[in-house]
Parts: structure tokens; C-alpha cells; sequence
């Protein structure tokens, strides 16, 4: 008997230890395609990983921004995607998404997961790729941190048969599925109809480019915001006559781009916009919205680029 009572109470003893055992920051489920997702935070995906809230359809050749939008299975939802856009000296631009795959022939360079360093706050993920068309071969390392965990930061590195590159530019390719409309500088607020106020018909227009003396510093680099300008998104969400994954139903967010001290001499900041859904002729509710937003300079192995959200700010 007292056998028994000794076993129940280091059975009691372990629960409770395991039950006061904090869950890891990084997580990465079974069988559910290359992702990582950060406590209380953001997810990052590539191509084939599933997502529950997802309706299906995501492109190959982007990096997969996910977040939680709602509450229940369903809410989990790619907020944005970024691509990789390298161009070689001579400024080719050669687009991930859009490019197609030298090993299949199909659209969309393949990306997949390398090597993964984790300590206790912080997972670096490498993200490997094919070689571009024009020759530009890069890698990035996704850096995921615990105390930090709506942010991913990307550092940029060179393969070693890669073709000398200029830049190697990180775009954030999906503004028009929240309807981003204002962009946050250092001494004002540019709309979309400000800052791009040709007509683009079905197309993207001009970028529209911001120097590095209109963008904000502060304790932590140069950071650039963009968010939307409706009380509600959920509303005008409703009219949207194109497919359900244009959809926003999630909370307003803002967007940011940020790079880390040191900050490069030349950084810029640029976007475009778009009147229609991409693919097709759809208004986009309530007129045009950013479509890309990135900030780019000339290339340097380990140059770094943070992408992050918070809540938008009221008014």
C-alpha cells in the first residue's frame, strides 16, 4: 500500500512539474508542410505548407507571412507574402513568384528549408532556393524571436555560384488583401492617391520611391508603416465580387518594414498600387490600395530587412 501511495504521489509530483513547464516559443507541427510559428505570434511558411484557414491556391516562390485573423480553425490566414527579387549587375530584376522553375518548368522559383539554429528565445531558419534566371543565386535566414514574435527578421546572403548582385530585394507582394492606404513616413502620412495618382486601369502603376530622409529613425534603425483606412475592414470585405481568399475579416493592422542599425547609406522605401485584384479585373472596395512595399539597397551579404505588424493606431 504504501508502495502505491509513493507511485501516485511522483505521478502528482510530475503532472504538476509538466504542467508549470512553459510551451516552446517555436513550434512546428507533423506532416503539415515546412512552417514555423512563434507563441503568440506570427507564422512562417512556404509554399506547401497547409494552413486551416487557408482556401487554397497559395503560389509557389513566396514566403508565407501567417496570422492568426479570427478565432476558431478557420482563422488562421496568410496576411501577406513576401518575394524575392534579385537583380544582377546591369539591374535585371528577376521575380520568384512569377519566374518559373528551372527544375520543373512550372511558375514560381521552389524555396525550401535548410538548416535550422534554435536557442531558447530565438529560431534561425535558412530558406534556400533555385537560381534565378539571371544568374542570381541568394539564401536568406528567417530569424523568429520569442520577445518579438510579430516580427520576422531576414538577413541576405549570396550562394557561392551566384552572379554578382546589385540587390537583392524583399517585397511584401499582397497590401491589397488588407487595402494598405496610408504609408507612415518621418514627417507626414502619403495616401495611396498622393503618393500614386496615376490611373493604372487593370494593371500595377509606377513605384512611387521614398529616400531615406523621408523615412523614420528611431532606437532600432529606419522604419516605414503602411495601414488601411477604413474603421471596419470586415465591411467592405463584403462586397468583394472576386474569389473568398481577397477576404480581409481580420483586425486593422499596421504592416512595417524596418531595417536594423546599421542602416544603409542608399535605403530606400517603394511601393505600388493597384485598382483591381491581381489576375483579373475586380475593383478592389472602396478604390486603390498598395500592392508591393519593400525597402531595398545595394546588395551586401548579411544585410538585413525585418517585417512585422501591430495593431493600427485609432483614427
Amino acid at each position: 500500500m504504501k508502495d502505491l501511495c509513493f507511485l501516485l504521489l511522483v505521478i502528482v509530483s510530475l503532472t504538476a512539474a509538466a504542467a508549470k513547464t512553459p510551451a516552446p516559443p517555436f513550434t512546428q507541427p507533423l506532416g503539415y508542410g515546412p512552417h514555423w510559428s512563434v507563441r503568440n505570434g506570427l507564422t512562417l511558411a512556404l509554399h506547401d505548407a497547409k494552413v486551416s484557414g487557408e482556401p487554397g491556391g497559395v503560389p509557389r516562390g513566396l514566403i508565407r507571412i501567417v496570422y492568426r485573423l479570427a478565432p476558431g480553425p478557420g482563422g488562421l490566414r496568410s496576411l501577406n507574402f513576401i518575394a524575392v527579387e534579385p537583380c544582377v549587375v546591369g539591374d535585371r530584376r528577376d521575380f520568384s513568384e512569377l519566374q518559373r522553375s528551372p527544375s520543373d518548368g512550372k511558375p514560381g522559383i521552389k524555396f525550401w528549408f535548410g538548416p535550422v539554429k534554435r536557442a531558447k528565445d530565438t529560431l534561425r531558419q535558412t530558406i534556400r532556393m533555385e537560381k534565378f534566371a539571371n544568374g542570381a543565386h541568394p539564401y536568406l535566414i528567417a530569424e523568429l524571436r520569442a520577445d518579438r514574435p510579430l516580427e520576422v527578421r531576414f538577413e541576405v546572403y549570396a550562394e557561392p555560384d551566384s552572379a554578382p548582385m546589385s540587390m537583392c530585394i524583399l517585397t511584401a507582394t499582397m497590401g491589397n488583401f488588407q487595402r494598405l492606404r496610408r504609408l507612415h513616413l518621418k514627417d507626414r502620412v502619403a495616401t495611396v492617391r498622393d503618393a500614386l495618382p496615376q490611373d493604372p486601369g487593370a494593371d500595377f502603376t509606377a513605384h512611387a520611391v521614398f529616400p531615406l530622409s523621408e523615412l523614420k529613425s528611431d532606437a532600432d534603425g529606419v522604419v516605414v508603416s503602411a495601414d488601411g483606412d477604413e474603421e471596419n475592414a470586415r465591411l467592405l470585405s463584403q462586397q468583394i465580387t472576386t474569389g473568398p481568399w481577397w477576404r480581409y475579416e481580420g483586425p486593422n493592422l499596421t504592416q512595417y518594414w524596418r531595417q536594423p542599425k546599421p542602416v544603409d547609406r542608399d535605403l530606400r522605401v517603394l511601393v505600388n498600387a493597384r485598382k483591381t485584384y491581381y489576375g483579373g479585373v475586380a475593383p478592389i472596395p472602396g478604390g486603390m490600395a498598395f500592392e508591393n512595399f519593400e525597402m531595398n539597397a545595394a546588395f551586401h551579404p548579411g544585410q538585413a530587412f525585418v517585417f512585422g505588424i501591430k495593431p493600427a493606431p485609432k483614427g
